[in-house]
């Protein structure tokens, strides 16, 4: 299997100067961690460290061999993704060089996504490539982006990071999307695959595919098959034009209290406002049902010790401009058992394009914040103080 270095030992170790507490209302915020790249999901492992997947800042133009169009923009390839890990010394880059593509400014970027922290075993999606384009036509990552960047290859792969310096490829999901395209039996036939989120639960390993709308399985030897296919809504055009055909677009996966799997969604375009739910999930049968809803734009939940179920927003008043002309993400909480979800009430700017959640044993909530954004990405703890 494929390697890619780690340089913990290496780097020199970047301690954040945390910001002081800030209060707001009912809530504790601290940053914990600065200076990331693009943070997408965070996890917290049972020893009380936090791992954080950043993205990357893909490369400029002039640095990259594969450039392409995307749904960010024209990208191009880079070794910039990056795996964090912040502890009582402070926070570190432990694992670096993995594929990102990003536009030239280096926000926006696709890279390392999804993460969970188990006992002894840290898994991450390496996501993308998310159907890039030239000239209006798809480009496969094989063997072309793989051939202009060997790089390439770890997208749209779940990895493993080892113990002897090196990451470890599990399962390749984006070669799954293309071998079965399971999504284009409910009307979605490009090859697209993206996978954000990886949940480690009694042995089993399942991937959400952000691109591919589905929840996937992964057994042994690699191999992928889906637990659920979900399919396209059809929702109204912002725009004044004939009504649009809204994917699902899965974001994050976790186990709930009564063992099923829960799931959440950002949607696809038109990004409607309060167009996105969570699923319950059956692990054994794939079946699903609406565990609760309204929500916009859906980028991570975790459930709290208590059954409280966590739901954050990228963007709670949609990332459609001029439909939502703020970056303000948003929390709510759904009570245990389900329920009506609430919003919880924070200042203006608390939490900008957040990309993550995870809930400790205590109840503390980390946050990755800014996680569209180059260089200023954030961590924060945060304590519900009511």
């Amino acid at each position: 299997m494929r390697r890619t270095a780690i340089l913990a030992g290496l780097l020199a170790l970047v301690v954040a100067a945390p910001a002081s507490a800030h209060h707001h209302g009912g809530l504790k915020v601290e940053r914990i961690a600065s200076g990331l790249d693009n943070p997408r999901h965070v996890a917290v492992a049972p020893d009380g460290d936090v791992w954080v997947a950043e993205a990357g800042s893909g490369a400029p133009p002039s640095a990259s061999k594969s450039c392409f169009d995307s749904a960010e923009g024209p990208a191009c390839t880079g070794k910039t993704g990056a795996i964090t890990k912040i502890d009582r010394w402070g926070q570190r880059r432990v694992v670096t060089g993995l594929a990102s593509f990003a536009p030239a400014s280096g926000d926006s970027a696709i890279g390392p996504h999804g993460i969970f922290a188990g006992r002894g075993n840290v898994f991450f999606t390496n996501g993308g490539p998310t159907e890039p384009l030239r000239g209006g036509k798809t480009v496969l990552r094989d063997p072309t982006l793989v051939s202009e960047a060997p790089i390439s290859r770890l997208y749209g792969t779940l990895r493993v990071i080892g113990r002897h310096g090196g990451t470890f490829k599990l399962a390749d999901i984006w070669k799954a999307e293309f071998r079965h395209n399971w999504d284009a039996a409910v009307a979605n036939d490009h090859i697209d695959s993206n996978p954000v989120d990886v949940l480690a639960d009694r042995g089993r390993l399942y991937v959400a595919d952000a691109g591919g709308n589905t929840l996937l399985k992964v057994g042994p030897f690699g191999r992928v098959r889906p637990l659920a296919i979900f399919p396209n809504k059809t929702v109204p055009d912002p725009f004044g034009g004939p009504d649009d055909s809204m994917q699902a677009v899965p974001t994050g996966v976790v186990r709930g209290p009564d063992g099923a799997l829960y799931m959440s969604q950002l949607t696809g375009f038109p990004f409607p406002f309060g167009g996105a739910s969570v699923w319950r999930v059956d692990p054994k049968t794939g079946e699903y049902e609406k565990y609760a809803s309204g929500f916009t734009n859906i980028i991570d939940l975790d459930f709290g010790r208590d059954g409280t179920l966590y739901v954050l927003e990228i963007d709670s008043d949609s990332l459609l401009p001029p439909v939502g002309p703020s970056d303000d993400g948003g929390l709510w909480t759904v009570p245990p058992g389900g329920g009506t979800p609430a919003k919880v009430a924070m200042d203006a700017g608390t939490l900008i394009n957040p990309g993550g959640i995870d809930v400790n044993k205590k109840g503390t909530l980390f946050v990755t914040n800014k996680s569209t954004q180059a260089g200023t990405g954030e961590v924060l703890r945060i304590t519900l103080t009511d």
